[in-house]
């Protein structure tokens, strides 16, 4: 699994890709929302766009980095789910908890609404 990180305007947008399954590449996930919170960058996007395979503990990780964010008072957003990973947040019923996109601009937009 690879972890970019950029910032565009005032979102940190975390792109990951390959597996996320457990080891110690999960540790590095979890840490980088907790980085994120700790330099108030609060409006987080996850891009799964490359993400080909994840684990029950890889969505425990990323509703981990939303606890981290929501009790900060931040938020986070989940960009190009695809499809196996959307089904699979509808099958956890955490879609009712994370807003998707598959556009960019619109995630991107929707911190500022």
């Amino acid at each position: 699994m690879n972890i970019k990180q950029e910032m565009k305007d005032d979102v940190l947008v975390i792109s990951l890709s390959g597996k996320i399954i457990g080891g110690p590449e999960l540790i590095e996930v979890k840490d980088v929302f907790k980085k994120a919170v700790e330099q108030d960058r609060l409006k987080v996007l996850l891009d799964l766009g490359k993400v080909n395979w994840m684990d029950s503990s890889g969505l425990g990780v990323i509703v981990s980095g939303h606890t981290t964010l929501s009790r900060a008072g931040g938020a986070l957003r989940i960009l190009n789910a695809t499809k196996k990973i959307h089904e699979l947040f509808i099958i956890t019923k955490l879609i009712t908890i994370f807003e998707t996109y598959t556009d960019e601009q619109k995630a991107l937009n929707s911190f500022g609404e």
